[in-house]
């Protein structure tokens, strides 16, 4: 009788309990897709963390059209970093010179600010090609027919002892 009364105590209050969980599409989705964070500039975060353009690149390799416009931005992303770097230099070269007490250069100060000036406009194509690859990256994530990862293991909740599924 003790037994009994042990077991459909138990059963009573498992059957108590209410249910929480999630649904398969949005764990699967929010786990897989690539946010677009604006701050300073633009940032791709995947899994909680930055990626840099060539992280981006390697990320779209499954999606052919994602892969492509990111291959479009990454080239424009170099390109950009190459002007940049090339006109801050001309730009700081003079300013280094007038800092020493010597008489500047102030044309090579001036094809570095049409340097730099060119150089914004490939970092706005790369960050257009970029966003445009992330959105059809998320696009084509499935979540129709993929099964993700589920366990089971008994243990206990906020409410009492149950039986807790993860996936």
């Amino acid at each position: 009788m003790k037994i009994f009364t042990l077991v459909l105590i138990a059963v009573l209050s498992f059957s108590a309990n209410t249910v929480t969980g999630q649904t398969q599409s949005d764990s699967i989705c929010q786990s897989d897709s690539i946010k677009i964070e604006k701050g300073l500039g633009t940032y791709f975060i995947y899994k909680g963390q930055k990626l840099t353009p060539k992280q981006l690149l390697h990320l779209t390799e499954g999606n052919s059209a994602a892969y492509e416009e990111m291959r479009t931005a990454k080239t424009n992303n170099s390109i950009a970093n190459a002007f940049a770097f090339a006109g801050g230099f001309l730009v700081g070269w003079p300013i280094g010179t007038v800092m020493g007490g010597g008489d500047p250069n102030w044309v090579l100060a001036g094809v570095g600010a049409g340097l730099i000036v060119v150089s914004i406009r490939f970092s706005s194509a790369y960050t257009r090609h970029a966003k445009n690859a992330v959105n059809i990256y998320n696009s084509g994530i499935k979540t129709i027919g993929r099964t993700p990862d589920i366990s089971f293991r008994a243990g206990f909740t906020r409410n009492g002892i149950g039986l807790i599924m993860t996936f």
